[in-house]
């Protein structure tokens, strides 16, 4: 994920402020998150053009941030770079190339349901 110095400023100015609105220190959330107090530290300063896609996930988890918030920030550059649905699971969950088939196939019906019959 590459972003604009002026979108890496915009996301740690969102990260700050709603770090501040749920009243956590960088070091408790840094501690929360596993990652180093230097890290978020740098983000909301906006130095990280290229932060890594799952800490910011995690991070926009923790702060009660919508994914899609980020990714208009971003301009979709965190989506763009997260992993295929079949390639996270496998990775995460370490599941068989058929059961990451499988759960792929049900996220794409979840996304996209089939249009039912006109009555």
């Amino acid at each position: 994920m590459s972003m604009t110095q002026a979108q890496a400023k915009q996301l740690g100015t969102l990260m700050a402020k709603a770090r501040r609105r749920k009243g956590l220190s960088h070091r408790a959330l840094a501690l929360q998150l596993g990652v180093a107090y230097g890290w978020l530290s740098e983000l909301e300063a906006g130095r990280f053009v290229d932060p890594a896609p799952d800490r910011l996930a995690r991070l926009a988890e923790a702060l009660d941030i919508e994914p899609a918030r980020i990714d208009r920030i971003t301009k979709g550059s965190m989506a763009d770079s997260l992993p295929e649905v079949r390639t996270y699971f496998r990775a995460k969950y370490g599941l068989t190339p058929e059961e990451s088939a499988q759960i792929e196939r049900y996220v794409e019906r979840y996304i996209d349901p089939p249009e039912e019959p006109a009555p």
